[in-house]
């Protein structure tokens, strides 16, 4: 009977005391995870309450306070963003994360000084793998400041640290139609189609360029392709319905004009006359002094050929693939050594671009073969992107 009290009271012992580390964690993890889960489905009000308790059962983890930060944002209760955002920064003021949601948060007020401020922070920081996020918000600061050069820089640098970055992409292919640079505009979409990124939005923006740079027949392929897509809505159906009919009256119109111009040659050429032939005046014999004075008809030259070539002597294209992208040459080639010596592979070259050093390697003709080397590449574990150079 003793012995089952005791064994009865060690029971009630265990089951009251303190729990242990690891389901302290699952207790906020569980919290942190619904939150997350309705932030994605835009549920805010349930992703702050998670995301609230979490914070109460883990005070010292950043990302938690981060994740709190962002639901506010996005509902516009800025002040309490900014004051989550600045705990995850008291708690580890290296969490660059934050701090670059910091400066989204600012900017979205408005506050261009600050928000420059906090995102030039953020870019500080070399070990941030968002470096090309922080350079787009940059991008759209400098937008809403009318500083259309430094919008344009920033954009690029964007999409140079992450060749897949969409969203980026996309706004610097629509500031350069915006422009009137349209072949710029191109290479953005033909960048994107080679890393195998392809949406109906595309195909028509492709078809639309091709229209303005009057190369109709690719136009008129992208048309096809768009008409076709399964994915394509009826708006966007409908715009390369109507951008098909003006690219047959331009095409009409081309034939016009060409017919009308042949016409006209036809109407300049001199009209030969049936004249009776005369004859020559009868000369007299030829003297010496006559034959030294006479001066030597003149040899029709041969027209000496000339090369085509045109204004700018075009370089020819390739494809390389991008292993990396760096804001310092000293970065950019510590990881080309590396992939050198402890990985065999050569043909690695650091490009640099508006500041930034971008470690490429091959030089492929076409983008199948790109493909092709980026399949074996992944067998180092390294993974890249196609880019055209």
């Amino acid at each position: 009977m003793r012995f089952l009290l005791i064994l009865i009271w060690l029971v009630f012992f265990l089951s009251c005391a303190p729990t242990t580390k690891e389901e302290q964690v699952k207790d906020w993890l569980y919290y942190y995870d619904f939150g997350m889960s309705a932030l994605s489905a835009r549920n805010y009000s349930e992703a702050i309450a998670n995301f609230f308790i979490a914070t109460q059962k883990a005070p010292n983890e950043p990302k938690v306070w981060n994740a709190l930060g962002i639901a506010y944002m996005e509902v516009s209760e800025y002040e309490k963003a900014e004051s989550a955002f600045r705990k995850a920064l008291e708690v580890d003021k290296k969490f660059t994360e934050a701090r670059l949601n910091l400066g989204v948060m600012y900017f979205r007020k408005k506050d261009y000084e600050n928000a420059l401020r906090e995102i030039r922070t953020a870019l500080a920081d070399e070990t941030f793998p968002h470096k090309h996020i922080a350079f787009y918000y940059l991008a759209r600061i400098y937008k809403a400041l009318d500083d259309q050069n430094l919008y344009l820089e920033n954009l690029r640098k964007a999409t140079a640290y992450n060749p897949m970055f969409f969203e980026a992409q996309l706004e610097l292919a629509n500031a350069y139609e915006e422009m009137g640079d349209y072949r710029s505009a191109l290479d953005v979409y033909r960048n994107l189609l080679n890393n195998g990124i392809n949406t109906p939005q595309i195909e028509l923006s492709m078809a639309r360029l091709l229209f303005y740079t009057e190369d109709y027949e690719n136009a008129k392929l992208f048309i096809k392709r768009l008409i076709e897509n399964k994915q394509a809505d009826a708006s966007q159906k409908a715009q390369a319905y109507e951008l098909l009919n003006q690219i047959l009256v331009k095409e009409q119109e081309r034939l016009i004009s060409r017919e009308r111009a042949s016409a006209q040659k036809e109407r300049e050429k001199p009209k030969v006359e049936g004249k009776k032939q005369e004859l020559p005046p009868k000369e007299g014999p030829i003297s010496k002094e006559k034959i030294t004075n006479q001066t030597e008809p003149e040899i029709a030259k041969p027209e000496r050929k000339t090369e085509n070539k045109p204004a700018e002597v075009q370089k020819e294209r390739v494809f390389r693939i991008q292993l990396g992208a760096f804001s310092s040459e000293e970065s950019a080639k510590a990881w080309k050594e590396k992939i050198e010596k402890e990985l065999g592979i050569k043909d690695i070259m650091i490009v640099e671009q508006l500041g930034i050093y971008r470690v490429l390697y091959g030089s492929f003709k076409s983008r199948a073969e790109a493909e092709a080397q980026i399949e074996r590449l992944k067998s180092y574990n390294l993974y890249g992107f196609i880019v055209q150079d």
